[in-house]
């Protein structure tokens, strides 16, 4: 009896023992299933097909993401170059007053920088919470010139950030450097009119602003470093606007701090007569003399060695200069500035409360005329709700510029968003460009016309010498199957009421009021 239970309880260990066994080599299978996945390989062409940009281009961007782009743009811009020369030659045949368009613009682009950019790309990964890792790169292996050596020099910590105080609700600074954008500008100016334009536009900057003691050409000259924007939206305080309808705004505060400036800038805040300086230990204040309509709204200029400041009031500036505590020490700051890089050339801060206070807007001009409702509203309806700070660094690297962004939207749906960093550089170099441009289109129509009126003189000589006369009129030279077959117009001159005498010279006066004459 007992020899039977001994053998049924061995019979019964030895069955558990090997259900045992069984059960762990179960688990040791199932083990060995759930193994961490394989590192993602991405296969690219071979070698000898693939862009030679790519990997430089690659290592700065986040492949698997919501976005990723990436184009080789070497040789693009000449390419454009030849293509515009070739279609102004095109149209030059059937209107010949536009021949001196038709010329190599490869020198222009080269000298504008396009060319630097040999490749670029974009990444954007999604955080899972509705917000988004963005990144643009352009890559420029070799030394920057032309525009983009306006954007200053190698990376380095922010150098104003000081400056911002720990309640601001937007900070940008950029580092810049306009001499190099205006060499820039001068240099295409004498590509394409010649170097008696590019000296006609020098002289013009030089004299504009003299009336106010400023010279234009010397804020340019001296603009050179950072710049720095710092505003806070002031709690529960309104402006009412003196306009019609009387708008209400949320106050702020505002400081403007530009390197460089001071000495160009100084000379003309002494002689204003609207300003009063006085000596605030080592800076030099410049109140208004009359108050403005706005409460709390007291501008001061701040002369601060070679540094222009501008603050909306010597509260904020003061509070500014000497903050109890930055923005650079709050959490929220450093948390966001982490996911961008702690040093660059250039920054955008922008706090939920900036876009919670605009948003306030609506409510607070309940009186408004149903169309400005509508337009106010359609505006605020595309500010973004944000819960939590948007940050944008660009970066010069050796190789290249980056710009990276933790930003509520991905690149997907609004590449734009790279811009956002700083967009007084971009305003800066436009309002350089555009006059400079315009003075260049100037010269050229004056030259256009400088040669019609010697066309005329030349089929005047030849109706003079047939026809045995010392007279002609316009009627007489131009027109089918006659001397000149068209001429056009360029600058509201009026060719047609020209008198043509032999032995005088030919002149007309152009929209602008100045006259040209030959010979």
């Amino acid at each position: 009896m007992i020899s039977n239970l001994l053998r049924t309880g061995i019979i019964l260990g030895l069955l558990a023992l090997a259900g045992c066994q069984k059960r762990e080599g179960v688990a040791a299978a199932a083990d060995k299933s759930v193994q961490p996945p394989k590192p993602v390989t991405v296969e690219t062409v071979k070698e000898t097909e693939r862009s030679r940009h790519f990997a430089a281009v690659n290592r700065e961007l986040e492949l698997g993401g919501t976005l990723y782009a990436y184009a080789d743009v070497d040789g693009d811009a000449l390419a454009v170059a030849t293509g515009l020369q070739d279609t102004m030659k095109q149209i030059a045949a059937a209107q010949p007053m536009l021949a001196p368009y038709a010329k190599d613009y490869g020198p222009v682009f080269t000298a504008l920088g396009l060319d630097d950019i040999k490749a670029m790309g974009l990444s954007s990964v999604a955080e899972g919470d509705g917000y988004f890792r963005n990144r643009v790169f352009f890559y420029t292996p070799g030394q920057r010139h032309g525009l983009l050596a306006g954007l200053g020099g190698a990376s380095a910590p922010f150098a104003r950030l000081d400056l911002a105080p720990a309640n601001t609700d937007f900070y940008a600074e950029s580092e810049i450097d306009l001499p190099a954008v205006y060499a820039t500008i001068r240099n295409v100016v004498a590509k394409v009119g010649g170097e008696n334009s590019a000296n006609q536009f020098e002289r013009s900057l030089k004299n504009a602003g003299q009336s106010a003691a400023i010279s234009v050409l010397s804020l340019i000259q001296g603009w050179k470093g950072h710049m720095a924007l710092v505003e806070r939206f002031e709690p529960e305080k309104t402006w009412k606007l003196p306009l019609p309808g009387g708008a209400t705004v949320p106050a702020f505060s505002l400081l403007i701090s530009i390197d460089g400036l001071a000495p160009a800038v100084k000379d003309a805040l002494a002689k204003s007569p609207v300003l009063a300086m006085r000596q605030v230990g080592s800076v030099q204040i410049y109140d208004l003399k009359q108050p403005l309509p706005l409460e709390s709204l007291k501008p001061i200029f701040v002369i601060d060695g070679s540094t222009l400041l501008i603050a909306t009031s010597e509260t904020f500036f003061n509070e500014c200069r000497h903050p109890k505590k930055g923005l650079a020490q709050e959490p929220e700051f450093q948390q966001a500035l982490a996911r961008v890089g702690k040093e660059g050339n250039g920054l955008g801060y922008i706090s939920p409360r900036f876009f919670a206070r605009l948003h306030q807007i609506d409510a607070l001009n309940p009186q408004l005329p149903a169309e400005m409702k509508r337009s106010l509203l359609m505006v605020l309806n595309k500010l973004p709700a944000a819960d939590r700070p948007l940050v944008t660094v660009r970066t010069n690297l050796p190789d290249g510029i980056l710009f990276r962004s933790y930003w509520n939207r991905s690149l997907k749906q609004d590449v734009a968003v790279v811009a956002f960093y700083n967009p007084v550089t971009v305003g800066l170099m436009a309002a350089m460009a555009i006059p400079a441009f315009q003075k260049v289109r100037t010269a050229s129509q004056e030259k256009t016309v400088l040669n019609n009126l010697r066309q005329l003189a030349a089929a005047a000589d030849q109706f003079y010498l047939e026809n045995g006369v010392n007279t002609a009129t316009y009627e007489q030279l131009v027109g089918p199957g006659k001397y000149i077959r068209v001429i056009r117009s360029v600058a509201g001159e009026d060719y047609k009421s020209l008198v043509f005498e032999q032995g005088q010279s030919l002149e007309v006066h152009l929209s602008s009021g100045k006259v040209i004459k030959y010979p």
